[in-house]
């Protein structure tokens, strides 16, 4: 693993998206100190040299949310990568004269190929601990291969009340109205009938609460605290079938409704951390959630609604979307979940302070459809025939991004899931 982290690999090119604003000079005064360590010649020189310069764009003040990835430079080298920092931010503070904030996020990627949030805050009590907001968010992002090769366009407004823990920066409670039009298409020929049958425009109205209580001590090695997060969704969805030709007249009109379904959804999210010895830890990661149909007919619920399972940021050693069932490449997705994630994490001996630390984890889930069997007879098959993996890695401390190398191995596995042998590769946010 640590060859993996010190193959060769060089720095071709630094690229910061959605800065048309800023000076070049600006950004190349700002970028190029951080282009002259005499040593930048490893995956891990590269990863190094990424944070820093993303610790230098927030702190100038113009580029507090970023998304950053590392990506084969546009010279075709195999041996030369582009960094490639996507932000865009703007923020009016008091505009309308009270305490309010007005935001708008902006950012370019890989999968999500565009994403933009603009919302409006302010508070609601003296305390300031319950804001209200109003937010408009869209998002395009490409399904993959576990999607039918498709794209989906997704446009929300949402609205609600978020209430903060005292002192915190992060909801305690947050509930939400929200009204949400997304639309897939450009699906290849093979794409399974499962996402075929959530094609086209679709509209969705839906009721929301979160609730978090975060006190881990640190989110890559905690060793005090805990995570808990849970989610609740009720839902009513609609087809929207447009200019559908009418055989007794010829005429056409706009139906809206075809499809209809009502549904609940819930997901949780924990997670616990321990101190074995100095600079090793242990972490105890679980997720689950239920999808439960209220009314409708079961084949019209959204491919987007489904749950999916597996990945470098899900059960290691799997596909992304690659477990439960599948129509050729496609994931069918399911309507019931539970993943598990043990890990011990350390220094790596005899360097301590450097960001890559080393990794051994356990990762069990399942995930399948309820089918209009009894709902408990569902969840006992799903508990009791997981799969599991197990596997050895690196993780890199990109604060807050976290980037992990692994090779894990799947040691049970159901019928039609997708395997990942050998190196898994995974950025992000959160992890099993």
């Amino acid at each position: 693993m640590v060859e993996l982290v010190d193959a060769p690999v060089s720095l071709a090119a630094v690229r910061v998206l959605g800065a048309d604003a800023t000076s070049r000079a600006f950004l190349d005064w700002l970028i190029a100190p951080h282009l002259l360590t005499p040593n930048l010649s490893t995956f891990r020189d590269v990863l190094d040299t990424t944070a820093a310069i993303s610790h230098a764009l927030a702190a100038s003040g113009l580029f507090r949310d970023q998304s950053v990835r590392i990506q084969p430079a546009e010279d075709g080298d195999a041996a030369h990568v582009d960094v490639v920092y996507n932000s865009l931010e703007g923020r009016l503070v008091n505009l309308f004269g009270h305490a309010d904030v007005l935001s708008l996020n902006a950012s370019l990627g890989t999968k999500t190929k565009r994403a933009f949030d603009a919302s409006l805050s302010f508070p609601v009590t003296p305390t300031l601990s319950s804001r209200a907001f109003l937010s408009l968010i869209g998002t395009e992002r490409e399904l993959g291969a576990q999607g039918g090769g498709g794209r989906e366009e997704r446009m929300a407004l949402k609205a609600g009340i978020r209430k903060f823990a005292l002192g915190t920066p992060t909801p305690g409670n947050e509930i939400a109205a929200e009204l949400a039009w997304r639309c897939i298409g450009s699906l290849s020929d093979d794409a399974g009938i499962s996402v075929r049958q959530s094609a086209g425009p679709a509209s969705k109205a839906s009721l929301l609460h979160t609730y978090t209580r975060d006190t881990l001590n640190d989110a890559v090695m905690p060793t005090s605290g805990s995570l808990l997060r849970v989610i609740n969704e009720l839902s009513l969805a609609s087809k929207l079938d447009s200019f559908v030709p009418q055989p007794s007249s010829g005429a056409s009109q706009t139906l809206l409704g075809q499809g209809n379904n009502a549904f609940w959804k819930t997901e949780a999210h924990a997670k616990k951390g321990w101190s074995l010895t100095q600079g090793l830890t242990l972490s105890l990661t679980g997720r689950a959630g239920l999808l439960q149909l209220l009314a409708g007919d079961p084949s019209t619920i959204h491919y987007s609604d489904k749950f999916q399972l597996g990945g470098p940021l899900s059960v290691r050693a799997f596909g992304p979307a690659g477990m439960g069932g599948h129509e050729g490449l496609t994931s069918v997705g399911g309507d019931f979940y539970y993943s598990f994630g043990l890990s011990i994490l350390g220094n790596i001996p005899r360097r301590p302070q450097w960001p890559t630390k080393f990794h051994a984890w356990i990762n069990a889930g399942r995930l399948q459809g309820i089918d209009g069997s009894p709902l408990f007879r569902s969840i006992h098959s799903a508990v009791t025939q997981p799969s599991i993996s197990v596997g050895l890695g690196l993780v890199y401390r990109f604060d807050p991004i976290r980037v992990e190398v692994n090779l894990g191995v799947p040691l049970v596995a159901s019928k039609g899931e997708i395997l990942k042998r050998g190196p898994q590769v995974g950025i992000g946010l959160e992890f099993l």
